[in-house]
């Protein structure tokens, strides 16, 4: 540490130094008159190089390294499993989802199973938790991976797993 201390004391004599020296420069030294031809034939020759150069737009090739990056995103992302796995796994993947708006209706689950919430399987693992129940409106079934239920209602009641981080786990509807 004593090391440290003397490089920064050389470091702070040395830019006295310079900046003593630099001061008796300005002193000692006596700007010219001004000149306006000398002025006028300076900023002619700006002008003139000013017009030769061509203007040139390094945008272009930003854009086309842009388009080539999202080219090779775009042909090998599909490859490969995301970091939840392969959400096609076990299920054919060109089958289409069941869908109620298409006039099928989806096959009831048995009332007391719990369905993993999805997003839930890539959470890190649950420590500790609750099982709360509540209401949940009809609309919020679909994101939570439940088929709404075939009678008109606005809200059901469900049981609900909540983890130690307070992320939602897991959903089953009680009768």
């Amino acid at each position: 540490m004593d090391r440290n201390v003397r490089n920064q004391q050389d470091s702070d004599i040395e830019d006295l130094d310079l900046a003593l020296a630099l001061r008796r420069l300005a002193n000692a030294s006596e700007p010219p008159p001004i000149d306006p031809q000398r002025e006028a034939a300076l900023m002619a020759a700006f002008d003139a190089t000013r017009h030769e150069i061509p203007v040139s737009r390094p945008y272009w090739g930003m854009a086309g390294l842009a388009a080539a990056a999202a080219i090779l995103i775009a042909v090998t992302l599909p490859g490969r499993a995301g970091r939840h796995g392969d959400p096609f796994d076990g299920m054919a993947a060109r089958e289409p989802l069941p869908s109620s708006s298409r006039g099928v209706q989806p096959d009831p689950l048995p009332p007391m199973e719990f369905v993993l919430v999805p997003g839930a399987a890539g959470l890190p693992p649950m420590e500790s938790g609750s099982l709360v129940r509540m209401d949940i409106p009809v609309s919020m079934l679909p994101s939570l991976g439940l088929p709404p239920p075939a009678a008109s209602v606005t809200a059901v009641r469900a049981d609900v797993i909540v983890g130690q981080d307070g992320l939602k786990r897991a959903v089953r509807l009680v009768d």
